[in-house]
């Protein structure tokens, strides 16, 4: 069992090598046309380079006066948060746009060189002087077409516009001004093959508005993490030097943007410092001078000792007034500010109220409201990566690699082409998606920020109450006390009420110069906070297309493709084409295959194999042996094999008859050269002796013709006649070889089925149907067919290794067959 499952498996790998054998050249034609098809894409397509920077924020303590203060002092939130942030603002419009002027990728140029678009710094002996008056013509190509030394064509296809003007002079309408100003330059087209061919010269350029720029940049940039400090920004641009150019230039303005934007928040805050400073300031001289007046007005005051306890403890009352009203005052005001969209809580703690209970909801609420303006700013234009949802930042990547794509495509193709069609369905689908996304995002965002500014409001309401509910307790205990002062002398009262009031003022004043001195220290601070750790370097090979690799996944495709129609053309072929066709359709053995018989020597050589195999096959108790032979349909050799065939045996000095049984389009007489005056049909019809119809070709082979053609040859073919005639004939010959006609155009051949001891059908190599096979296949079932067998016929001969010339599958030593196109006769 497991030998036979081996012997399956190698018959199957071998059928496979010769699939693959057959179609070597369709394979071979296919995988060099993928690979050439390759090669053509990456000749046109441009090569984008990658510069980069990596950018430290590093928040160690960078300076001295820093390190001796308390670090709760310098807090700046999370590496996380801080890295964040750092992404978040490097990818926003509003950094990006502070950048644009000074990179200058305003105008991209291109020449037409060797065929092909190609980008350039700039034109080496142009030079472009345009104002752009319809804003609808930015990133619209120009195109400008030298005519010689004074002339030249501009072209501008978006507007339909050709005309032929002249260097220098300033070309005007009302949708641009112009001017192409000649330079002195090495002239780029020198080296092209369409200048020394045809002389043929083109420069293009395209400008972006300042918003296409800013589109460009987001784009091409990408912003990951190296480590919880460190930054690295990689742009990508098709020209080297401009990628090194913009990303030197984004890490450079990062530093200066974030320095200020955290310089401007430090002085806001000192702002409000000296602010309040010069007010308590005014207030503290003010206190000072009433009470040294009244000190010297009144210096011989004395005080008692339980009226003085008494008085200070009112005091102490009177400033804790102070102070809860303070800070009641900073919790109505945070608590207005909040409920108007502005979350500060500078006020709070300058007063002395702990936040800590909700410093996790403000965290939340910042964040929400950071996310938020994000979206807003993604809302606006979708294109750009300002947020930090990984699910839009992926829709947004796939964005841009369509809008890259629409861009290439737009520059070889019409806006009415097939695929730049479907790139800007593509295009529309994924700006939907996002939109829905940030959408979703928005109304989620909104709601959480929502829930978190509640949450804060009502926990800064109960904080309210209760500073009111302590307010008014100290208010009532004060009163009370201060009834029970009355009694004390009213000079000491003011003297300790000025005195008082004064020293309130003082710890005030002297509150906020600490502050100050505080935000002073951290803004001298951050100067050293962010640095470049490794500058831009320009690239000296491009990071895609990988040329190597594309060309090797071209040629593996074009390979399995190649294979792929070879299998496929063998799945859907209906015709036969060799002997593992044969295996697969049927149980009946082949006992030979015939190549066309343009060369005699070979064809006889392959009926000598045929002629061996049927010994096996044939009974040795029989004194004549009946072998019918048909094929399927016309055109398939049959009378050729049978006269071929019958010729072989009689070379062995067996008798052998040829019986030309196809009554209807008889053949065999001229394949063997004899006359057809009279045959098969006149013996049947008329009363004439068969021995006289018999022509003898040599000792060994005679020829029995089919005669005139007959108006009824099935009721000829049932006659008894025939049947006494085949018996009487089988005592004088070895061989008897029927030639009928083909089985599977009429019923003629299954009459002589009875008389036959093998059929033989012949099948026609790249001819043959291979539903002809199936249905022979049932009529050995239906006719009880004891003995029958298959001749492939009209292979074609081909030159193999070390026996001199082989035709596929065949059988005998040094032969071999392969498949052929001519038909045989």
């Amino acid at each position: 069992m497991n030998n036979h499952i081996v012997e399956e498996e190698e018959i199957d790998f071998q059928k496979l090598l010769a699939q693959i054998k057959q179609n070597i050249f369709r394979i071979v034609f296919i995988t060099l046309l993928f690979t050439l098809g390759t090669g053509i894409y990456l000749y046109f397509i441009q090569p984008t380079y990658s510069s980069n920077v990596m950018i430290s924020l590093d928040n160690k303590e960078q300076s001295n006066i820093k390190a001796v203060l308390p670090g709760e002092m310098f807090s700046d939130g999370s590496n996380d948060e801080r890295l964040r942030l750092a992404q978040v603002t490097l990818k926003s419009k509003k950094f990006i746009s502070t950048i644009v002027d000074k990179v200058d990728i305003d105008r991209v140029y291109f020449i037409r060189k060797d065929f092909k678009k190609v980008e350039v710094d700039n034109f080496s002996n142009l030079q472009i002087d345009i104002h752009y008056e319809d804003k609808h013509l930015y990133g619209e190509f120009f195109e400008i077409i030298p005519q010689d030394n004074q002339k030249f064509v501009l072209k501008v296809d978006a507007i339909g516009y050709s005309e032929t003007h002249s260097y220098n002079d300033e070309i005007k309408n009302e949708l641009f001004t112009l001017r192409v100003i000649q330079s002195e330059g090495e002239d780029p087209f020198n080296d092209s093959i369409e200048y020394k061919m045809f002389e043929r010269r083109g420069y293009l350029f395209k400008t972006y508005d300042k918003n296409a720029q800013e589109d460009i940049i987001i784009g091409n940039m990408e912003v990951s993490t190296l480590s919880n400090s460190i930054l690295k920004v990689v742009y990508n641009d098709t020209m080297p030097k401009r990628a090194q150019r913009v990303v030197q230039e984004i890490a450079t303005s990062y530093i200066e943007y974030s320095l200020n934007n955290k310089t401007a928040e430090l002085e806001q805050t000192l702002e409000f410092l000296d602010k309040q400073i010069l007010d308590v300031k005014q207030n503290l001289k003010s206190k000072g001078e009433k009470l040294k007046k009244y000190q010297q007005k009144n210096s011989t005051v004395a005080v008692m000792g339980s009226s003085s306890d008494l008085l200070g403890l009112v005091e102490d009352k009177d400033e804790l007034v102070d102070k809860i009203t303070l800070q009641l005052q900073e919790v109505r005001s945070f608590r207005t500010s909040l409920q108007g969209g502005v979350l500060s809580t500078v006020s709070l703690v300058s007063a002395g109220i702990d936040t800590s209970s909700i410093q996790a909801l403000m965290e939340t609420y910042r964040g929400n409201d950071d996310e938020i303006r994000a979206l807003r700013f993604q809302q606006n234009d979708i294109g750009k990566s300002v947020t930090s949802n990984m699910q839009i930042n992926a829709l947004i990547s796939e964005l841009k690699k369509g809008e890259l794509i629409l861009q290439g495509l737009r520059n070889n193709f019409t806006d009415e082409h097939p695929q730049v069609i479907e790139e800007k369905n593509n295009v529309k689908e994924l700006q939907s998606q996002i939109h829905s996304h940030i959408v979703a995002n928005l109304d989620k965002l909104q709601n959480d920020k929502a829930i978190a500014k509640s949450t804060i409001l009502s926990n800064m309401l109960m904080v309210q109450s209760n500073l009111e509910n302590k307010l008014r307790l100290l208010k009532s205990d004060i009163r009370q006390k201060k009834a029970l002062l009355k009694s004390l002398p009213a000079k000491n009262m003011v003297n300790q009420d000025l005195q008082r009031n004064f020293s309130l003022s003082e710890d005030v004043y002297t509150f906020l110069l600490q502050k100050k001195i505080e935000v002073e220290i951290t803004k001298a601070s951050i100067i050293a906070n962010t640095k470049i750790v490794e500058d831009a370097q320009v690239a000296l090979f491009p990071i895609k297309p990988n040329k190597r690799m594309i060309m090797l996944v071209g040629a593996i495709l074009g390979l399995i493709l190649g294979i792929a129609y070879a299998f496929l053309r063998e799945l859907f072929d209906s015709k036969i084409r060799g002997q593992h066709d044969i295996e697969s359709l049927t149980d009946v053995p082949l006992y030979g295959t015939l190549p066309q018989n343009s060369n005699e020597r070979f064809f006889k050589e392959a009926l000598r194999n045929i002629r061996t195999n049927l010994q096996f096959v044939l009974s040795e108790n029989k004194n004549c042996t009946r072998i019918l032979i048909s094929s399927t349909v016309a055109g398939e050799g049959k009378t050729t094999v049978t006269a071929g065939l019958g010729e072989i045996i009689a070379g062995a000095n067996k008798k052998v008859l040829l019986i030309d049984l196809d009554l209807r389009k008889p053949r065999l007489h001229k394949e063997l050269k004899q006359s057809n005056k009279e045959g098969v049909s006149n013996f049947l019809s008329k009363d004439i002796e068969y021995e006289k119809l018999i022509i003898e070709m040599s000792e060994y082979f005679h020829f029995l013709s089919a005669g005139t053609i007959p108006p009824n040859p099935s009721e000829l073919l049932m006659s008894d006649k025939l049947d006494k005639l085949i018996e009487e004939l089988e005592e004088k010959y070895d061989y008897i070889l029927f030639d009928t006609a083909p089985i599977g155009s009429v019923t003629d051949a299954n009459m002589i089925l009875k008389h036959s001891d093998i059929v033989l059908l012949v099948l026609k190599a790249n001819e043959a149907e291979k539903s002809y096979l199936k249905n022979f296949n049932k009529m050995i079932i239906d006719k009880h067919i004891k003995s029958s067998g298959l001749i492939l016929n009209g292979v074609k001969l081909y030159k193999s290794k070390g026996y001199g010339y082989g035709y596929g599958y065949g059988y005998g030593y040094g032969y071999d067959y392969g498949y052929g196109e001519k038909k045989a006769k």
